[in-house]
Protein backbone atom coordinates (compact mmCIF):
# COMPACT_ATOMS: atom_id res chain seq x y z
CA UNK A 1 0.00 0.00 0.00
CA UNK A 2 2.67 2.24 0.68
CA UNK A 3 4.56 2.26 -2.51
CA UNK A 4 1.12 3.40 -4.43
CA UNK A 5 0.34 5.65 -1.85
CA UNK A 6 3.83 7.42 -2.51
CA UNK A 7 3.67 7.15 -6.11
CA UNK A 8 1.30 9.37 -6.16
CA UNK A 9 2.53 12.23 -5.04
CA UNK A 10 4.04 12.18 -8.63
CA UNK A 11 1.02 12.48 -10.17
CA UNK A 12 0.37 15.90 -9.74
CA UNK A 13 2.85 16.57 -12.45
CA UNK A 14 3.22 13.33 -14.09
CA UNK A 15 0.58 12.70 -15.82
CA UNK A 16 -1.33 16.05 -15.55
CA UNK A 17 -2.28 16.46 -19.14
CA UNK A 18 -3.18 14.55 -22.01
CA UNK A 19 -2.40 16.41 -25.20
CA UNK A 20 0.60 14.65 -27.09
CA UNK A 21 3.09 16.96 -28.20
CA UNK A 22 1.74 20.00 -25.60
CA UNK A 23 3.82 21.35 -22.99
CA UNK A 24 2.61 19.67 -19.51
CA UNK A 25 1.34 22.66 -18.49
CA UNK A 26 -1.23 23.01 -21.28
CA UNK A 27 -4.65 21.65 -21.60
CA UNK A 28 -6.66 21.98 -24.50
CA UNK A 29 -7.39 25.48 -25.27
CA UNK A 30 -10.91 27.30 -25.20
CA UNK A 31 -13.02 27.45 -28.29
CA UNK A 32 -12.44 31.01 -28.48
CA UNK A 33 -8.56 30.86 -28.65
CA UNK A 34 -8.86 27.76 -30.98
CA UNK A 35 -10.85 30.07 -33.39
CA UNK A 36 -8.40 32.81 -32.84
CA UNK A 37 -5.49 30.76 -33.66
CA UNK A 38 -7.28 29.31 -36.71
CA UNK A 39 -8.04 32.74 -38.51
CA UNK A 40 -4.68 34.17 -37.46
CA UNK A 41 -3.24 31.25 -40.22
CA UNK A 42 -3.62 32.56 -43.15
CA UNK A 43 -2.41 30.43 -46.07
CA UNK A 44 -0.16 31.11 -49.10
CA UNK A 45 -3.35 31.95 -51.36
CA UNK A 46 -4.70 34.29 -49.38
CA UNK A 47 -1.73 36.50 -49.02
CA UNK A 48 -2.62 39.59 -50.73
CA UNK A 49 0.17 42.61 -52.61
CA UNK A 50 0.78 45.97 -50.84
CA UNK A 51 -1.90 47.41 -53.40
CA UNK A 52 -4.49 45.30 -51.95
CA UNK A 53 -3.63 45.43 -48.32
CA UNK A 54 -4.14 49.23 -48.67
CA UNK A 55 -7.92 48.44 -49.99
CA UNK A 56 -8.40 45.76 -47.71
CA UNK A 57 -7.36 48.67 -44.35
CA UNK A 58 -9.56 51.42 -45.97
CA UNK A 59 -12.52 49.00 -44.79
CA UNK A 60 -11.51 47.99 -41.42
CA UNK A 61 -13.09 49.21 -38.41
CA UNK A 62 -10.29 51.25 -36.15
CA UNK A 63 -11.21 48.48 -33.75
CA UNK A 64 -10.09 45.96 -36.51
CA UNK A 65 -7.31 47.63 -36.93
CA UNK A 66 -6.06 47.98 -33.67
CA UNK A 67 -6.80 44.16 -32.65
CA UNK A 68 -4.58 43.43 -35.92
CA UNK A 69 -1.97 45.54 -35.31
CA UNK A 70 -1.68 43.72 -31.43
CA UNK A 71 -2.66 40.03 -33.41
CA UNK A 72 1.06 41.17 -35.27
CA UNK A 73 2.94 41.57 -32.12
CA UNK A 74 1.59 38.04 -30.47
CA UNK A 75 1.92 35.90 -32.74
CA UNK A 76 5.38 35.82 -32.95
CA UNK A 77 6.01 35.31 -29.12
CA UNK A 78 3.16 32.42 -29.78
CA UNK A 79 5.58 30.27 -31.64
CA UNK A 80 8.40 31.28 -29.74
CA UNK A 81 6.61 29.75 -26.63
CA UNK A 82 6.79 26.65 -27.68
CA UNK A 83 10.41 26.50 -28.09
CA UNK A 84 11.92 29.12 -25.66
CA UNK A 85 9.55 30.02 -22.73
CA UNK A 86 12.09 32.27 -21.24
CA UNK A 87 12.47 34.35 -24.25
CA UNK A 88 8.69 34.43 -24.61
CA UNK A 89 7.85 35.35 -20.72
CA UNK A 90 10.42 38.04 -21.98
CA UNK A 91 8.70 39.44 -24.78
CA UNK A 92 5.36 38.90 -23.71
CA UNK A 93 6.20 41.19 -21.06
CA UNK A 94 8.15 44.16 -22.84
CA UNK A 95 6.29 43.76 -26.56
CA UNK A 96 2.82 42.36 -26.35
CA UNK A 97 1.57 43.39 -22.87
CA UNK A 98 2.63 47.18 -23.26
CA UNK A 99 1.41 47.13 -26.78
CA UNK A 100 -2.01 46.48 -25.41
CA UNK A 101 -2.20 48.18 -22.42
CA UNK A 102 -2.17 51.08 -24.95
CA UNK A 103 -5.18 49.76 -26.99
CA UNK A 104 -8.32 52.07 -27.02
CA UNK A 105 -10.73 49.34 -27.62
CA UNK A 106 -11.86 47.26 -24.77
CA UNK A 107 -11.78 44.13 -26.74
CA UNK A 108 -8.56 44.00 -28.14
CA UNK A 109 -7.10 45.61 -25.36
CA UNK A 110 -8.58 42.15 -23.00
CA UNK A 111 -8.14 39.65 -25.56
CA UNK A 112 -4.96 40.14 -25.69
CA UNK A 113 -3.81 41.39 -22.25
CA UNK A 114 -5.22 37.55 -21.57
CA UNK A 115 -3.48 35.49 -24.35
CA UNK A 116 -0.19 37.17 -22.91
CA UNK A 117 -0.35 36.53 -19.12
CA UNK A 118 -2.29 32.72 -20.45
CA UNK A 119 1.15 32.96 -22.40
CA UNK A 120 3.22 33.36 -19.41
CA UNK A 121 1.68 31.20 -17.09
CA UNK A 122 1.85 28.50 -18.91
CA UNK A 123 5.60 29.18 -19.35
CA UNK A 124 5.71 29.53 -15.76
CA UNK A 125 4.54 26.07 -15.17
CA UNK A 126 6.73 24.53 -17.34
CA UNK A 127 9.75 26.63 -16.46
CA UNK A 128 8.30 24.72 -12.60
CA UNK A 129 7.63 28.75 -11.37
CA UNK A 130 4.35 27.79 -9.65
CA UNK A 131 3.74 30.26 -7.19
CA UNK A 132 4.25 32.82 -10.11
CA UNK A 133 2.21 30.78 -12.10
CA UNK A 134 -0.32 30.48 -9.52
CA UNK A 135 -0.40 34.26 -9.29
CA UNK A 136 -0.51 34.74 -13.40
CA UNK A 137 -3.55 32.57 -13.71
CA UNK A 138 -5.49 34.47 -10.61
CA UNK A 139 -4.85 37.65 -13.20
CA UNK A 140 -6.36 36.19 -16.29
CA UNK A 141 -9.97 36.62 -14.27
CA UNK A 142 -9.37 40.37 -14.72
CA UNK A 143 -9.90 39.78 -18.52
CA UNK A 144 -11.35 36.73 -19.16
CA UNK A 145 -15.44 38.40 -18.58
CA UNK A 146 -14.44 41.17 -21.80
CA UNK A 147 -12.65 37.83 -23.85
CA UNK A 148 -13.28 35.24 -24.47
CA UNK A 149 -15.98 35.24 -22.13
CA UNK A 150 -17.84 33.48 -19.43
CA UNK A 151 -19.31 31.35 -21.85
CA UNK A 152 -16.61 30.17 -23.27
CA UNK A 153 -14.78 27.40 -22.16
CA UNK A 154 -11.77 28.94 -21.43
CA UNK A 155 -13.54 30.22 -18.81
CA UNK A 156 -13.58 26.53 -16.99
CA UNK A 157 -10.03 25.85 -18.11
CA UNK A 158 -8.47 28.91 -15.93
CA UNK A 159 -9.95 28.01 -13.04
CA UNK A 160 -8.43 24.59 -13.88
CA UNK A 161 -5.19 25.56 -14.62
CA UNK A 162 -5.16 27.85 -11.18
CA UNK A 163 -5.99 24.28 -9.38
CA UNK A 164 -3.14 22.80 -10.89
CA UNK A 165 -0.72 25.47 -10.00
CA UNK A 166 -1.83 24.96 -6.75
CA UNK A 167 -1.14 21.51 -6.59
CA UNK A 168 1.83 21.29 -8.05
CA UNK A 169 2.59 23.44 -4.92
CA UNK A 170 1.03 20.44 -2.99
CA UNK A 171 -1.69 23.19 -1.48
CA UNK A 172 -4.39 20.22 -1.26
CA UNK A 173 -7.19 22.30 0.00
CA UNK A 174 -6.35 25.35 -1.80
CA UNK A 175 -6.65 23.37 -5.38
CA UNK A 176 -10.26 22.13 -4.44
CA UNK A 177 -12.35 25.08 -5.20
CA UNK A 178 -10.95 26.11 -8.46
CA UNK A 179 -11.50 22.56 -9.62
CA UNK A 180 -14.75 22.33 -8.65
CA UNK A 181 -15.80 25.31 -10.17
CA UNK A 182 -13.91 23.60 -13.33
CA UNK A 183 -16.28 20.57 -13.38
CA UNK A 184 -19.10 22.58 -12.16
CA UNK A 185 -19.40 24.84 -15.06
CA UNK A 186 -18.45 22.40 -18.01
CA UNK A 187 -21.84 20.48 -16.67
CA UNK A 188 -23.35 23.99 -17.40
CA UNK A 189 -21.79 24.27 -20.79
CA UNK A 190 -22.27 20.72 -21.88
CA UNK A 191 -25.62 21.13 -20.55
CA UNK A 192 -26.45 23.78 -23.32
CA UNK A 193 -24.14 22.59 -25.88
CA UNK A 194 -26.37 18.84 -26.05
CA UNK A 195 -29.66 21.52 -26.32
CA UNK A 196 -28.42 23.22 -29.33
CA UNK A 197 -30.31 22.85 -32.18
CA UNK A 198 -26.90 22.68 -34.03
CA UNK A 199 -25.15 19.43 -34.86
CA UNK A 200 -21.44 21.29 -34.80
CA UNK A 201 -22.49 22.30 -31.47
CA UNK A 202 -24.75 19.66 -29.82
CA UNK A 203 -22.13 16.51 -30.93
CA UNK A 204 -18.40 18.33 -31.53
CA UNK A 205 -18.27 21.30 -29.20
CA UNK A 206 -20.10 19.17 -26.42
CA UNK A 207 -17.31 16.34 -26.34
CA UNK A 208 -14.96 19.09 -26.68
CA UNK A 209 -16.20 20.07 -22.98
CA UNK A 210 -16.13 16.73 -22.35
CA UNK A 211 -13.14 15.97 -22.78
CA UNK A 212 -12.00 18.75 -21.13
CA UNK A 213 -13.93 17.89 -17.80
CA UNK A 214 -12.18 14.69 -18.19
CA UNK A 215 -9.30 16.08 -17.23
CA UNK A 216 -10.20 18.97 -14.66
CA UNK A 217 -12.53 15.24 -12.69
CA UNK A 218 -8.83 13.49 -12.90
CA UNK A 219 -6.80 16.48 -11.28
CA UNK A 220 -10.14 16.70 -8.56
CA UNK A 221 -9.80 13.02 -8.06
CA UNK A 222 -5.99 13.36 -7.23
CA UNK A 223 -6.40 15.94 -4.65
CA UNK A 224 -9.48 13.94 -2.70
CA UNK A 225 -7.19 11.44 -2.46
CA UNK A 226 -4.50 13.47 -1.25
CA UNK A 227 -6.86 14.32 1.48
CA UNK A 228 -7.60 10.53 2.41
CA UNK A 229 -11.35 11.39 0.73
CA UNK A 230 -10.87 8.23 -1.38
CA UNK A 231 -14.47 7.39 -1.79
CA UNK A 232 -14.68 10.46 -3.35
CA UNK A 233 -11.63 10.09 -5.28
CA UNK A 234 -13.13 6.91 -7.06
CA UNK A 235 -16.36 8.20 -7.44
CA UNK A 236 -15.05 10.98 -9.58
CA UNK A 237 -12.92 8.81 -11.65
CA UNK A 238 -15.61 6.55 -12.41
CA UNK A 239 -17.67 9.52 -13.84
CA UNK A 240 -14.54 10.41 -15.76
CA UNK A 241 -13.88 7.18 -17.02
CA UNK A 242 -17.90 6.30 -17.94
CA UNK A 243 -17.92 9.84 -19.99
CA UNK A 244 -14.89 9.36 -21.79
CA UNK A 245 -15.73 5.86 -23.26
CA UNK A 246 -19.54 6.89 -23.50
CA UNK A 247 -18.18 9.64 -25.50
CA UNK A 248 -15.21 8.49 -27.44
CA UNK A 249 -12.57 9.88 -26.15
CA UNK A 250 -9.12 9.11 -27.55
CA UNK A 251 -7.26 6.14 -26.32
CA UNK A 252 -4.42 8.57 -24.28
CA UNK A 253 -7.39 10.38 -22.27
CA UNK A 254 -9.03 7.10 -20.74
CA UNK A 255 -5.54 5.15 -20.35
CA UNK A 256 -4.31 7.89 -18.59
CA UNK A 257 -7.85 7.78 -15.95
CA UNK A 258 -7.46 3.94 -16.25
CA UNK A 259 -3.58 4.41 -14.90
CA UNK A 260 -5.05 7.09 -11.80
CA UNK A 261 -8.31 5.07 -11.42
CA UNK A 262 -5.94 1.86 -10.59
CA UNK A 263 -3.41 3.36 -8.39
CA UNK A 264 -5.87 5.20 -6.37
CA UNK A 265 -7.81 2.04 -5.84
CA UNK A 266 -4.84 0.04 -4.74
CA UNK A 267 -3.06 3.14 -2.57
CA UNK A 268 -6.92 3.37 -0.98
CA UNK A 269 -6.86 0.00 -0.09
CA UNK A 270 -10.49 -0.51 -2.17
CA UNK A 271 -9.91 -3.94 -3.35
CA UNK A 272 -13.21 -4.36 -5.47
CA UNK A 273 -12.27 -1.48 -7.01
CA UNK A 274 -8.63 -2.31 -7.45
CA UNK A 275 -10.12 -5.58 -9.71
CA UNK A 276 -12.41 -3.13 -11.29
CA UNK A 277 -9.38 -0.58 -12.70
CA UNK A 278 -6.96 -3.98 -13.42
CA UNK A 279 -9.68 -4.89 -15.78
CA UNK A 280 -9.93 -2.47 -17.45
CA UNK A 281 -5.88 -1.67 -17.47
CA UNK A 282 -5.94 -5.22 -19.21
CA UNK A 283 -8.39 -3.98 -21.63
CA UNK A 284 -6.39 -1.28 -22.89
CA UNK A 285 -2.86 -3.65 -23.26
Amino acid sequence: MVHYSRALIALPLALLFWGSGLPAAQGPMGQAHLMFLSQSKANPQDRVTSQQSITVEAHLTPEEKEEGELNDLYQPVYSQQKHDCEGAIEKYITVVIPGAERAKFAVPKNKFLFLAYRGIADCEMELKQYIKAEETYQKLFDYLPVWPGTDDSDYPITFRSLGLARMAQEKWQDSELPLQKSVSIFDDQIDRASKSDTDFVRNEMANDYRMSQDSAMYLLAVVYFREKRNAEALQLLERAYTQATQFHAPAPIVKKIVDVGLTVSVGSGDLSSGLTWSKRALGMN
